[in-house]
């Protein structure tokens, strides 16, 4: 039986990594919407899985997920998991958002996404 990180523990693993949470949803039993701030107050939508293989159709949903938010930029986390090589593929021919794939919440200000000036969030 997995065992799966708690709000708590995703909460403390951004705040550990310099981000200012903003908000957690647990959209399924292994699987995390995080909407965090950067260092700058830049948004950023995180959305952590729990699965051996993560694949094109969630870098899909995370796409999908920054336009329903407005949100230019994401992380597709990947916890004790691997990407596959489609969702690397499909990850790089997103061009209309800034996209990273991680298996490690990158410390705010390291992260290789473009630095997006602080907006608004939407939530849904």
């Amino acid at each position: 039986m997995a065992v799966y990180p708690t709000t708590a523990e995703l909460t403390r693993q951004a705040r550990a990594a310099g981000y200012t949470v903003v908000r957690i949803e647990q959209l399924r039993t292994n699987r995390w919407l995080l909407t965090l701030t950067d260092a700058q107050g830049a948004p950023l939508l995180v959305l952590a899985q729990q699965r051996p293989l993560i694949c094109a159709a969630d870098v899909q949903d995370l796409a999908d997920t920054l336009s329903l938010h407005r949100c230019p930029t994401g992380i597709l986390l990947a916890l004790d998991g691997t990407f596959s090589p489609e969702a690397r593929r499909t990850a790089t021919e997103l061009q209309r958002q800034s996209i990273q794939l991680c298996n490690t919440l990158p410390p705010s200000g390291e992260s290789a996404l473009p630095q997006a000036r602080p907006a608004k969030l939407e939530t849904a």
